[in-house]
């Protein structure tokens, strides 16, 4: 119970599941809520469930939204043009948790957060049915206050593993994180970035990760382009899955939901084969 708002028990089950058992592959489906408007945005989630992604990861609308490249830029833009973007998130979340048992993470920046203020963020966001939030971009100082809060609300609070972060800062991230650790497949680069990933590379610092918190899923995502890049990202046995969000919203926009929901049963397949770890 945070701020009179009551957490929801499913939700604080499914975040704690989403921490703590050993899923994986797992597919994350990254929208805008509210894009292209709120009740397809909806439909979408759904859909995306129902053709295997394990995670849905709701994109709260936001003015500067700086982690992102042109396609989830511009369905930012979209979604704030029917309101507040708060107010839009918490609908979306609460429809499609309503509708869907996948877990809903909501990805937010800091900037939104901080204006409503960390514990009444997070006990909002438990109480439409969301089960985690990652903050992008939260300073290292307010770390230790937003995970705390997400922890009285009953949700979980991924983070951001910069890899461009000193390593002390990417430290207090690792061991802070709940739920799972966000790495970038490619350093300095916004998501819609499709010209190749140095597995190698991305091997060298999920491990680095797992050195600083062994018992944290680490999830990948930015550069994840088609289908045969996640099954190379996965079958290299660095992550426990992949977060794909812009190819997914230019199907959406150019094909609609019907070609959406294919491209998502054709990444879900793609990492479906098991590998070793």
């Amino acid at each position: 119970m945070t701020h009179g708002v009551h957490v929801r028990g499913s939700a604080a089950r499914r975040s704690v599941e989403l921490g703590a058992q050993p899923v994986g592959p797992a597919l994350g489906a990254f929208s805008v809520a509210g894009f292209p408007d709120l009740r397809s945005s909806v439909d979408a989630f759904v859909a995306y469930a129902e053709h295997g992604a394990a995670i849905l990861e709701v994109g709260a609308p936001a003015a500067d939204p700086w982690l992102d490249g042109p396609a989830i830029a511009a369905a930012h833009r979209c979604a704030l043009r029917a309101g507040d973007g708060v107010r839009i998130t918490l609908e979306t979340v609460r429809r499609v948790s309503a509708r869907s048992h996948a877990p809903v993470v909501v990805m937010s920046y800091w900037s939104t957060v901080q204006a409503l203020g960390p514990q009444r963020m997070a006990a909002e966001l438990a109480s439409s049915g969301a089960t985690g939030c990652l903050v992008p971009d939260i300073p290292s100082e307010h770390v230790e206050q937003w995970v705390a809060a997400a922890t009285e609300a009953g949700i979980s609070a991924p983070l951001l593993a910069n890899r461009q972060a000193p390593y002390d800062e990417l430290g207090i991230a690792c061991r802070a994180a709940t739920g799972f650790v966000y790495a970038p497949a490619v350093a300095g680069q916004r998501t819609g970035y499709s010209a190749g990933i140095d597995l190698d590379s991305l091997a060298a610092f999920v491990r680095s990760l797992r050195r600083i918190a062994p018992s944290t899923r680490v999830l990948t995502g930015i550069g994840v382009s088609t289908p045969t890049v996640a099954a190379a990202v996965v079958a290299n046995g660095a992550v426990d899955g992949v977060v794909v969000g812009s190819p997914l919203i230019r199907a959406f926009a150019e094909n609609g939901l019907s070609r959406a929901a294919e491209l998502v049963h054709e990444f879900a397949a793609s990492i479906a084969q098991p590998r070793d770890r």
